[in-house]
């Protein structure tokens, strides 16, 4: 078991996790037209919170980035629609060394309804980005900054999925929405300069 662990923290020293699990641009289009959204931490396994780390503080700290990329948070009493939740589960394996293996999925969970047959509609992952990591029970904590970088992924491709096309951004719309004339006015019969 040990060999095992020991091949998978190089493997994980060596690779970004960013490009094993990339985003795909369908993915990221469902991110587009939306402000608040629900956040759901799983319970944490409790050797985890043993070592010190609580669900409460990832709930925290994912609220507080969230909050500060501007998404209003849900509380989770609030049932008006849309339905749309970011989840995160944080599991571990103690891995008898003096620490854990560590896996991070985040996703984001909305409704959506089924084209075949429009009557019928789930809720379901449309965005999603996993992690594993090892950490020592001492730096446990750390697991909090990896929490952390999977909401700064899903932040970027909300981001991307809400940026206006290039082409709205080079030429923006009149201030008062009032197309400017494309004809010179005339003034009692005479034409005034343009």
């Amino acid at each position: 078991m040990k060999k095992y662990f020991y091949i998978l923290v190089m493997f994980l020293a060596f690779v970004n996790p960013n490009q094993i699990f990339s985003q795909t641009d369908a993915a990221v289009k469902t991110l587009k037209g939306f402000d608040a959204l629900k956040v759901e931490i799983e319970q944490l396994a409790p050797d985890l919170e043993k070592a010190g780390i609580t669900k409460e503080q990832i709930q925290t700290d994912v609220e507080t980035k969230l909050r500060q990329a501007g998404f209003k948070i849900k509380t989770a009493s609030e049932t008006t629609p849309p339905y749309i939740v970011f989840y995160m589960s944080v599991n571990s394996i103690d891995n008898g060394v003096g620490g854990f293996a560590v896996s991070i999925t985040s996703s984001l969970n909305q409704l959506v309804v089924l084209d075949r047959d429009k009557s019928l509609a789930t809720v379901a992952g449309t965005w999603e980005s996993r992690s594993i990591v090892s950490v020592i029970k001492e730096k446990v904590q750390a697991i909090r900054d990896f929490a952390n970088l999977q909401v700064d992924l899903f932040i970027k491709a909300h981001l991307k999925a809400n940026a206006l096309p290039q082409k709205q951004i080079n030429n923006p719309p009149p201030v008062n929405n009032t197309p400017a004339p494309q004809v010179p006015t005339t003034k009692k019969g005479k034409k005034v300069p343009g």
